[in-house]
């Protein structure tokens, strides 16, 4: 058997061999992954250009397939603002830019320094918002300098948070981010490679002193747990990220099989029909829903919260259980699940609309015209006349009013008159939709409700009253 010390030995001249061909394995994957996306070989490249050695040899690589290949090269160089020496690294990387006759981008942020953990996470938002912002300009792809020892760290961050298959797959070496080809041609090297590939080309690279604070969970494990266990097992970054390639592949498979599972539970994008989803297997249960949020681009739910959301289920019949969350709360209503978010806008309680001209209903996201005819002679006029107390008049008096739950009404084609409330039940509105829901007056006389985008109305309904509603959908009434 090996020796440590023959193990690392051979792992260095393993690296020193891999480095003499980075360059040409970096603009390999780049090629075959454009070619793979149907994407032109010159499509522009947008390197995440930090200055650390990582970045730098990707960039000196992307310099040497852009003189061979053509086509636009930018780099994009985020200034946080968190180190004395923010400005310096950022002169460096705009004099490579010069001398290599790169575009270059600096992106200057601001990362409120709260806690650690916040400050990791706020700094990553903040650089990918920047450099998506530039592909999105350019129309370009972008290249991240992440290697295989990365995706270990990533790969133990995601064991310490107790994550599925989905994030022990931690980075894949291209995948779309808000619209934009995310290339990481460097995965399947080791830093080892990397370092003595920029000390024979002589390639300038910055020191980022934040990199030995060991208060960040990348830069300890980095810093004290991989070398450790780099020294045992050399060959772990790799096998590492193999098991992550797996991963990847096995989620791929889940989620396919999840999204057809949510299609046939899906009443609406908003609504999940609860017994259908309750026929599931429970770990089909919680791929389903995880698959919901991943539909609705919001972070999938811990494993706490979707347990809670599966409790739902089998809640009491007459139970309208609910489960939290930032953007809002998954609800449930008579057995179905509802995807409810925040309200931006509360709704109005009363408003006067004018004969024939729009107004907006911002809580529903729709305009409403209400045209009514001169009533003046009318058979509406008399109509009016015996049903009101105040006068008529030749100009109606139109108002809209919410939250009539005591409201007692007849609906067209309903044979008896009911409360709102009541009626609200027969026709399955939830309970947080209720007090929005507008009842339009003419004259003092309720005539007609907005429900779901479209216009019930009121017996006896007469002729010359005309509602149109206009938003997402045009609704002839």
């Amino acid at each position: 058997m090996k020796s440590e010390l023959e193990n690392a030995h051979e792992h260095t001249v393993n690296a020193q061999h891999v480095a003499t061909h980075i360059a040409k394995h970096v603009a390999k994957r780049i090629t075959h992954t454009l070619t793979e996306f149907n994407l032109a070989i010159d499509t522009p490249l947008v390197v995440a250009f930090s200055g650390g050695v990582d970045s730098s040899v990707l960039f000196h690589a992307a310099v040497s397939l852009r003189d061979q290949e053509g086509g636009e090269l930018h780099a994009v160089h985020v200034h946080h603002g968190l180190s004395d020496n923010a400005d310096a690294w950022a002169r460096h990387c705009e004099l490579q830019c010069r001398l290599s006759d790169v575009n270059f981008h600096l992106a200057t942020v601001e990362v409120a320094q709260e806690n650690r953990t916040s400050l990791e996470a706020q700094a990553r938002k903040a650089r990918y918002e920047a450099l998506l912002r530039v592909c999105k300009e350019v129309n370009g792809v972008l290249l991240l300098g992440q290697h295989a020892e990365d995706q270990l760290e990533t790969v133990l961050l995601q064991l310490k948070r107790g994550a599925g298959p989905q994030g022990l797959a931690a980075m894949g070496e291209a995948t779309y981010r808000d619209g934009v080809l995310v290339l990481r041609p460097m995965l399947s090297l080791e830093k080892q490679a990397i370092v003595q590939y920029a000390k024979q080309e002589n390639i300038a690279w910055v020191e980022d002193e934040s990199n030995a604070q060991n208060s960040f969970d990348r830069n300890f494990l980095r810093n004290d747990i991989i070398p450790q266990l780099v020294a045992r097992w050399p060959k772990l970054a790799k096998t590492v990220s193999r098991s992550a390639e797996l991963c990847a592949q096995q989620s791929v498979l889940l989620n396919d099989t999840a999204q057809q599972h949510l299609q046939r539970c899906m009443v609406s994008e908003n609504q999940l029909n609860g017994d259908a989803l309750a026929s599931l297997s429970v770990p089909w249960q919680a791929n389903v829903l995880r698959a919901w949020f991943t539909n609705h681009a919001e972070l999938p739910p811990s494993k706490a919260q979707v347990d809670e959301v599966i409790k739902m289920l089998s809640a009491k019949q007459d139970a309208t259980p609910e489960v939290l969350f930032k953007w809002g709360k998954v609800a449930r209503f008579q057995h179905d699940l509802y995807w409810v978010e925040k309200q931006q806008v509360l709704p109005e309680k009363y408003l006067i609309i004018e004969n024939g001209k729009p107004v907006q209903l911002p809580w529903l996201g729709i305009v409403i015209v209400v045209d009514v005819e001169d009533t003046s002679g009318s058979e509406m006029d008399t109509y009016f006349k015996d049903n009101v107390t105040t006068s008529s008049s030749a100009i109606p008096c139109i108002r809209l009013e919410t939250n009539k739950r005591a409201l007692k009404v007849k609906p067209e084609a309903a044979s008896v008159t009911k409360s709102l409330k009541d009626w609200f039940k027969v026709w399955r509105v939830p309970l947080w939709e209720r007090d929005g829901v507008p009842v339009i007056y003419i004259n003092d006389k309720p005539v007609a409700l907005i429900l779901n985008k479209t216009v019930e109305w009121f017996e006896p309904r007469q002729a010359g009253i005309s509602i149109k509603l206009t938003g997402d959908l045009l609704i002839n009434t």
